[in-house]
């Protein structure tokens, strides 16, 4: 297969692969409000609500012991991904 006819291949395929499915900024907020007052349940830090709401986040940390920092995500739902690196 010749290079022209492989990028006519390639530029198929991605013609044919659906847009990624974005949030507008006001689902985002949305969202984030659905979780309620966060600062107020972490100020808290009652266990059990703590632990509804890292499940809600489906909240990910690993501490990276070399660098001295922790790589935290959250995938709340519809396949939202963010995350945050801190150093301590």
């Amino acid at each position: 297969m010749t290079a022209q006819a492989q990028r006519v291949a390639a530029r198929a395929e991605l013609d044919g692969t659906p847009a990624p499915n974005l949030l507008a900024p006001a689902e985002v907020h949305a969202m984030i409000d659905s979780f309620g007052d966060v600062g107020r349940e972490l100020n808290r830090a009652e266990p059990e609500k703590l632990q509804q709401l890292y499940e809600k986040l489906d909240l990910e940390m690993v501490y990276q012991h070399e660098e001295r920092a922790v790589d935290v995500s959250i995938r709340p739902a519809r396949r939202v991904c963010a995350g945050v690196r801190g150093g301590t």
